[in-house]
């Protein structure tokens, strides 16, 4: 009799989990991902109610597919009502309950209403209503949980089945809850960047996958902004993963983006964060530069360098945070600045602003701005720039042209750049040195 009672309760078993399952999971920027499972179903012939439940709390309803050879889906409905107090005594309302105080008092009757600082009911003998504070309530006895309620977020199929077996199933869904992001991490020697680079991947899905094949997409997908995931948010704190002997990522260009295909298999836990290395080790050859934008704050020190396999590196850049370091005299590495880049591809320059440059001084003045006639003026830029350091430095000066604009005379020779319409001047200063120039500019409309 318990053999049979046993196989009885592992067949209805059955009948709510899957049998197998693999997933895929491609993650998008901003909070965008796809989830694919093959699962496999023992169903009966015929229609009748199966609830799936291993899915994420941030799934988005409309986006499910569902292709099974045979089996259709006749209804589907997603259930997020999940069980909780609030939502258990408001399904009670009109029922007889049991309120135990805590002075151990038993209290009986209809459940009127309860608005979660206390509890309102019929006294069951007297007729009278009990409002009962929710602080003085130790525990409240209900007849059962209702069948309506789900302690996970389930999507509820009505299937058809052609005939009683076992079905595979493939089903895919678009989720909120999965983010990633990549950081450059570059030892800088004043020629080359040593250059690592981290994947990291935040789950905050509501779900844990097990041994699942990871594809990122790098690009600006275009979306429907909706309200589908309002309801589950969790903020918890993150735990961190650190990857040893990273698994390597294959990239390739699909549609107008870039994909990025781990070669392995990898578990992902709800709430945690993990990394995986992207690259390995690149070298690449850079140059160091400084920048001085007029009127601006202050002399940029920056790191370039040109995405070429030539030069080293040559490869699709995601978006992400570049984090330089650089050895001191006694080996130890010191860091000396961060930027961000936008997703880059090959043979693009990259520029890196490390922050402003300590010993060099650079300020703008405009000076004689009259006005030509009722549709031109012209101004004078006077730069002032100074180099307090013991080494000769070379100093980019640039000046971005409105489209009206026009360099009409100026004291130094300038390369202008027609695509972003600007100009700039190369200016070397002796160590403890100052130098000034002025250049005019017209405007006209």
């Amino acid at each position: 009799m318990k053999h049979r009672l046993l196989w009885t309760a592992l067949l209805l078993l059955s009948l709510i989990l899957p049998l197998t399952a693999e997933d895929w999971i491609t993650i998008y920027n901003d909070d965008l991902s796809l989830i694919r499972s093959e699962i496999e179903l023992d169903l009966v012939k015929g229609r009748q109610r199966y609830d799936f439940d291993d899915i994420t709390s941030r799934i988005s309803p409309a986006s499910v597919i569902v292709r099974g050879d045979g089996v259709r889906v006749a209804e589907q409905n997603y259930e997020y009502d999940l069980a909780g107090k609030r939502q258990i005594m408001a399904k009670y309302l009109d029922k007889e309950v049991v309120a135990i105080t805590k002075d151990q008092s038993r209290l009986t009757g209809t459940l009127k209403f309860y608005d979660g600082a206390s509890i309102g009911m019929i006294e069951q003998d007297t007729g009278r209503l009990l409002v009962i504070s929710e602080s003085e309530v130790q525990w409240i006895q209900l007849a059962s949980l209702p069948a309506n309620f789900y302690t996970k977020p389930t999507l509820a199929w009505s299937l058809i089945a052609p005939h009683k077996g076992k079905f595979p199933i493939t089903l895919s869904y678009l989720s909120g809850g999965f983010s990633w992001d990549v950081t450059y991490n570059a030892v800088w020697d004043e020629e080359s960047l040593a250059l690592s680079s981290w994947v990291t991947i935040n789950n905050r899905s509501g779900k844990a996958f097990e041994n699942v094949n990871l594809k990122l997409i790098a690009g600006d997908i275009n979306q429907i902004r909706n309200q589908y995931d309002k309801y589950s948010r969790s903020m918890m704190e993150a735990d961190v993963a650190y990857g040893g002997a990273a698994p390597s990522f294959e990239t390739k260009a699909f549609h107008d983006f870039h994909m990025y295909t781990l070669d392995q298999k990898v578990s992902f836990a709800n709430n945690q964060t993990k990394q995986l290395e992207l690259y390995p080790l690149q070298n690449v050859m850079a140059r160091s530069v400084y920048e001085y934008y007029t009127n601006g704050s202050g002399v940029n020190s920056v790191i370039k360098f040109v995405n070429t396999e030539d030069q080293g590196l040559g490869k699709a850049l995601p978006k992400g945070a570049f984090k330089i370091y650089k050895a001191d005299s006694d080996g130890n590495l010191e860091f000396i600045g961060e930027d961000s880049i936008n997703h880059t591809g090959r043979n693009e320059e990259i520029s890196i602003t490390t922050g402003k440059a300590f010993d060099l001084v650079a300020s703008t003045s405009i000076r004689n701005q009259k006005t030509i006639s009722s549709r031109a003026n012209e101004r004078e830029y006077h730069m002032n720039l100074r180099n307090n350091s013991d080494e000769t430095k070379r100093i980019n000066v640039i000046h971005q042209l409105s489209g009206n604009a026009r360099i009409v005379f100026t004291e130094l020779r300038y390369a202008y750049d027609e695509v972003k319409n600007r100009v700039t001047y190369t200016v070397t200063i002796e160590p403890n040195a100052e130098y000034n120039f002025f250049f005019r500019e017209r405007n006209e409309w």
